[in-house]
């Protein structure tokens, strides 16, 4: 067998997440989809990340096997003409048998966007216009985010899956102020994300940060607290989009 792989980008404003489901669309299922129609193969893809309904990426990483060498060139523009214009193929590469997308990871980075003013309809799909947005102290929301750096159990700001431990560490958060298009970009970057937990982080921030009667240290006690029942605000999915994935380098120094 031979091993590829791709990374990819894709508005996920019409897919149902990047998981394969039982009804509706999602990322996976279009692009297995259409390499059948091209190569008459069936391919199971691998992904590193499993964004939810409405998440984009930039650079999300995946894999897939086939029985056949083929050249990455004539699969990468021919699967590529036949996609949706909602994904795009980057870029596909033979790698070695032991890569695995969901493995190595050193660090994978997300940008969540946040319209500080109603966005121009061409960019409007790719970030959040929270309504509130007004009311928010954004020098508050900057400090509110900072208390997640480090390494936190996170069981207060995310769905809990069965077998996958809490914890987890946030490398870095960043707030810029893109001016072209009128938004704030958080950048956050880690190993690994719980599900919701990127969008909860900045929409507990958003809510602490527009309410004069909640602080900072309330933040970092709902934090401390581990109880998942909580009624700030998640933010909307529309806003989070997967950037890049890095991978370490393993002993043979192959990745």
């Amino acid at each position: 067998m031979y091993k590829y792989k791709i990374i990819i980008a894709y508005d996920g404003t019409d897919f149902h997440g990047w998981q394969i489901q039982p009804v509706d669309v999602s990322v996976t299922s279009t692009l297995t989809r259409i390499y059948k129609k091209i190569f008459g193969q069936d391919i199971l893809i691998v992904g590193a990340s499993r964004t939810d309904a409405g998440v984009h990426a930039l650079g999300q990483v995946a894999h897939f096997s086939v029985a056949l060498k083929m050249d990455t060139t004539k699969i990468l523009t021919a699967w590529n003409a036949s996609l949706p214009k909602s994904i795009v193929i980057r870029s596909i590469e033979l790698v070695d048998s032991t890569f695995h997308a969901c493995f190595n990871v050193e660090q994978k980075t997300y940008y969540y966007h946040l319209f500080l003013q109603k966005p121009l309809p061409f960019v409007a799909r790719f970030g959040w216009y929270y309504r509130f947005i007004r009311f928010v102290d954004l020098k508050k929301f900057e400090e509110c985010l900072q208390i997640f750096i480090g390494e936190h159990d996170f069981t207060a700001l995310c769905k809990l899956e069965p077998g996958k431990s809490p914890v987890r560490t946030i490398d870095a958060i960043s707030v810029e102020y893109i001016r072209v298009w009128g938004m704030l970009r958080v950048t956050i970057k880690g190993k690994s994300f719980l599900r919701y937990q990127i969008r909860r982080i900045v929409g507990y921030s958003l809510d602490v940060a527009r309410r004069p009667e909640l602080s900072v240290h309330y933040l970092q006690e709902v934090l401390k607290s581990k109880n998942p029942e909580q009624t700030l605000l998640q933010a909307d999915p529309i806003g989070l989009c997967l950037r890049k994935i890095v991978y370490k380098r393993d002993n043979e120094g192959i990745y």
